[in-house]
C-alpha cells in the first residue's frame, strides 16, 4: 500500500478536500495528512505579519474558518512537514496548495500543482481566452503572468472556497460575459459542487484543480 502525503498549507485534517481525493485515488493508499498551520491557533495565525510586498494564501483552519497567510511565512513550514511525512515512510507527497513554490528537499517526490496545470492549461488552449477563479483578490494581478501567453488572453475573478455560495450567480455571471473557452478554478480548495455549477452556468469546460491533481496523484502511486 503506498503512503500518499497530502500536505495542506492550513491545518488538518481536511475533511472538505479529503473524499473527493480518496474517491479519485481509491482506498488501496493510506494517506497521511500534514498541515502548515497545525499546532497554532487562530489568534497565532492572525497574528502573522503581513508586508506590502507579500503573496498571500488563503487557506482554512481546522475548524473550517478562513484564513489568509503569506508564502514567506508557509514556505518553511512546508519543508519542515514533508520531512515530518518522511519519517513516517512517505515518498510521494503533494502540497495542497495552487501556488508557486520551491525545490524542497525530499528523499522522494513532491508534487506542485501549479506547473501540473500550467502542463493541462499549454496542452488544452494554444489560443483564446481563459477565465482563472483566484481564491482571494491579492493573487488576481497574477493570471497573464501565471497562465496566459502572446495568443492566451486570462480574464481573472474572486470567490472564496470556504465561505459559501453567496455572490456565485454574480460570478457566474461575469464569467459568462468574457467569452471565455476554458476556466479554471485556481485554488486546491476549490470543490466539484463549484465546478459543476460554474460549468453548468457558463457552458464553459472548466478544470477543478484538485481532482486534476489527484488523477496525476494515482498514476504516479500504483
Amino acid at each position: 500500500m503506498t503512503k500518499i502525503g497530502m500536505l495542506t498549507i492550513g491545518q488538518t485534517p481536511r475533511v472538505d478536500l479529503l473524499p473527493t481525493l480518496v474517491e479519485i485515488l481509491g482506498d488501496e493508499h493510506e494517506i497521511i495528512e500534514a498541515g502548515a498551520l497545525d499546532g497554532l491557533s487562530l489568534e497565532d495565525v492572525k497574528g502573522i505579519e503581513i508586508l506590502p510586498d507579500d503573496y498571500i494564501l488563503v487557506s482554512r483552519m481546522r475548524d473550517g474558518t478562513e484564513v489568509k497567510i503569506t508564502k514567506r511565512f508557509v514556505i518553511p513550514r512546508v519543508q519542515e512537514k514533508i520531512t515530518e511525512l518522511e519519517e513516517k515512510g512517505v515518498r510521494l507527497t503533494v502540497i495542497m496548495c495552487t501556488g508557486a513554490f520551491p525545490q524542497y528537499e525530499s528523499k522522494g517526490l513532491v508534487v506542485t500543482p501549479q506547473e501540473i496545470l500550467k502542463g493541462v492549461l499549454n496542452g488544452s488552449l494554444k489560443k483564446g481566452k481563459l477565465g482563472v477563479v483566484y481564491p482571494t483578490e491579492e493573487q488576481m494581478p497574477g493570471a497573464q503572468s501565471d497562465f496566459g501567453s502572446d495568443d492566451v488572453e486570462t480574464y481573472a475573478d474572486v470567490t472564496s472556497p470556504y465561505e459559501g455560495s453567496e455572490g456565485l450567480e454574480a460570478l457566474a455571471g461575469r464569467l459568462s460575459a468574457q467569452n471565455l473557452d476554458l476556466i479554471l478554478l485556481n485554488c486546491f480548495g476549490f470543490r466539484s459542487d463549484l465546478k459543476k455549477y460554474i460549468a453548468e452556468m457558463t457552458g464553459v469546460p472548466t478544470i477543478q484543480s484538485n481532482a486534476v491533481v489527484a488523477r496525476v496523484l494515482k498514476e504516479l502511486a500504483t
